[in-house]
């Protein structure tokens, strides 16, 4: 099968043969008469393949772009979650075994982190700028025989939500001795 072009030239072989005016080869446009003898110039549908093209070519790129810009932000949001996390874990296992965190079951407790200044009331939330809203919550469970933690143990399960794909939230546990 033979390509647009190939068709094209066909065509323009076929007009000079019957010695149709303007329809040499390689001129601009048929009919008008060329300005410079022996030089080539491009036709207004080359010119328009050529565009067409191109712009396929800059669609394609800005759409990476894109895709791009928004996996950028998305693992921010997870690296800001996966630090506050961590973070508020390790503040709580940081406490000492007689802190009221380990006297009892808890769940859902919200965390205010500890870096905030002493106000009236504690934040609920932690922002981030450009990487959006978080809450943290914990919980502790106190060992006992029965749920495999062990006696001497509590169990604290730190869950951060946050934006897009965090909203589910991310959990983190470790393990405190209360001996």
């Amino acid at each position: 099968m033979k390509s647009g072009f190939s068709i094209w030239r066909d065509v323009k072989l076929f007009l000079v043969r019957l010695h149709v005016p303007g329809a040499e080869i390689g001129s601009p446009l048929s009919g008008v008469r060329k300005s410079h003898p022996g030089t080539r110039g491009f036709t207004l549908l080359e010119v328009l393949i050529s565009l067409l093209l191109l712009s396929v070519g800059v669609m394609a790129v800005v759409s990476m772009f894109s895709v791009s810009m928004r996996s950028n932000l998305m693992a921010n949001q997870h690296t800001v979650a996966n630090n506050l996390g961590q973070a508020a874990l390790e503040d709580i296992l940081a406490k000492d075994i007689t802190d009221p965190v380990f006297g009892s079951t808890t769940t859902g407790t919200q965390y205010y982190p500890v870096t905030f200044p002493a106000t009236t009331s504690s934040p609920t939330t932690t922002t981030v700028t450009g990487a959006g809203t978080y809450t943290t919550t914990y919980s502790v469970t106190l060992g006992t025989d029965a749920n495999g933690i062990g006696s001497a143990n509590a169990m604290v399960s730190v869950t951060v939500t946050g934006p897009g794909i965090i909203s589910s939230g991310l959990t983190f546990s470790g393990l405190k001795r209360l001996v």
